[in-house]
């Protein structure tokens, strides 16, 4: 190969990699943006009051908790209307789940005991 030729193709190749590399990155510290639907809608307007939506979208669980969680979440003050309910449970399940998400949407925790 010519000596011309060598450094331009060093030079994509790294910036192949450290594309790469980026996109890697931003996939295991959840700072990819969120899929877009309406449960990111009402996680952009309802969640962040006690915490950041960053820390929604950097959290993994397994689908079948993030019903359990949102649960937790009303619980504690958060207002959401059975119908948010589900459909945060499910965008949670299909995007943030650590077993791979689900396409069944998941049936709603049942209200802890006062």
């Amino acid at each position: 190969m010519k000596r011309q030729y060598a450094f331009p193709l060093v030079l994509a190749a790294a910036m192949v990699m450290a594309a790469g590399a980026a996109r890697s990155s931003e996939a295991q510290s959840g700072t990819a943006e969120p899929p877009p639907g309406p449960g990111l809608t009402i996680v952009n307007e309802k969640c962040g009051s006690c915490h950041t939506t960053s820390q929604v979208f950097a959290t993994r669980r397994p689908a079948a908790e993030w019903p359990a969680v949102v649960q937790q979440m009303i619980d504690r003050g958060a207002e959401l209307t059975p119908e948010e309910q589900a459909t945060v449970s499910t965008y949670l399940a299909a995007n943030y789940a650590s077993d791979g998400g689900t396409t069944k949407a998941p049936a709603p925790a049942a209200p802890a005991a006062r």
